[in-house]
């Protein structure tokens, strides 16, 4: 018989299987202190530190000692699909065990394999098929009159820095050409169509960052690392620049199956049967438009065709001068990047050297 002078509650814990009239009671005992079996907060994962695994050989001989091995090696692997990074990083590590070198040139030998991965299927692409992608950083850090755009450095070829070298030697072959390292408009460009492979210039830090979606997307390409990863006045071996930059070498059919037909294919479906897909329903007329609701449906749609939307490409390389001075928002842009450049003389100088 229950007390009912004694408090009890309920137990609703999964239990075994019992009779559905009887109900167990539990005493309610004092409250327990929480505090102590509090769970703790959970730390943030943070990113594996690969700093150790990205120095550059130091001296030439070495470096093209590992471009050599690197060949053979990667002469041994199925291409018959696009290879990831997991991949990579094993067949890294097994070329610098064959050649005894130590672990911190990971990063170099991993570009390496990459590189003689897909040489073969990026020589088979015409020139006018092709992106030169080079780091803003080779430019003469002192002095530079290029101006940044929405493609990034715009070259005024003046000769102080070797971009305009391998810029006006490239656009003379057909190559499109960014001065522009990792940024987000290289892979829609290559979905939008205007190219199907890239020859990249960079350090091991930002090649680090693009080697995913370059090798998820299956884009042929080929890199030459710079030496180091300072942003300012850092070099290369230019040689290994124009031993691909100007050679030509047709296959008869592509050698490595890719997702870039299909992402190609999506972004056509998206662009072209948008208002299909994604039907005005608050914002037919312009007075539904005033509405909360219908504000929001049109600056939603505004966002998503913007972030579908590539400007055009002129060739050779980039957009022409008088499309990009037009309109309010390149005046815009134009005031941010004056007050950008007066701050930063500021900061190098320590006094306002700009009216």
């Amino acid at each position: 018989m229950i007390d009912l002078h004694e408090e009890c509650i309920v137990s609703i814990a999964p239990s075994e299987p019992r009779d559905s009239e009887t109900i167990a009671t539990v005493p309610r005992s004092e409250p327990e202190d929480t505090t102590a079996v509090e769970k703790p907060a959970q730390r943030k994962k943070r990113r594996r530190s690969t700093s150790h695994l990205k120095v550059v050989p130091e001296t030439l001989a070495l470096r093209e000692r590992v471009k050599a091995e690197a060949e053979r090696f990667a002469e041994t692997l199925d291409k018959t699909k696009p290879i990831v990074k997991g991949e990579l990083e094993r067949h890294g590590r097994t070329l610098l065990e064959r050649m005894e070198l130590p672990e911190k040139y990971l990063g170099f030998a991993l570009v390496m394999v990459g590189n003689f991965f897909w040489k073969r299927q990026f020589m088979s692409i015409p020139f006018e098929r092709r992106l030169l992608l080079l780091p803003h950083c080779l430019k003469h850090a002192e002095g530079c009159p290029a101006e940044y755009d929405e493609f990034g450095l715009d070259c005024e070829k003046c000769g102080a820095c070797s971009i305009a070298d391998y810029k006006a030697r490239a656009e003379q072959l057909g190559y499109k050409v960014l001065v522009a390292e990792g940024s987000p408009v290289v892979l829609k460009i290559i979905i939008a169509g205007y190219v199907d492979g890239i020859l990249g210039v960079a350090c091991l830090n930002v090649l680090e960052k693009a080697i995913d979606k370059v090798l998820l997307a299956g884009v042929p390409s080929y890199a030459i690392p710079l030496h180091s990863g300072d942003c300012k006045n850092t070099t290369l071996d230019e040689s290994w620049v124009w031993d691909v930059l100007e050679k030509y070498e047709p296959l008869p059919q592509p050698q490595t199956n890719s997702y870039v037909p299909l992402m190609r294919a999506a972004n056509r479906l998206f662009r072209d049967e948008f208002d299909r897909l994604l039907p005005r329903v608050r914002s037919k007329t312009p007075e539904a438009v005033d509405s909360p609701l219908g504000m929001t449906e049109h600056l939603l749609r505004l966002a998503l065709q913007r972030r579908q939307a590539l400007p055009s490409l002129h060739h050779p390389g980039r957009l022409r001068r008088t499309d990009r001075r037009q309109g309010p928002e390149y005046r815009l842009r134009r005031r941010r990047q004056t007050r950008l450049s007066r701050r930063r003389q500021v900061g190098r100088h320590g006094h306002r050297s700009v009216p």
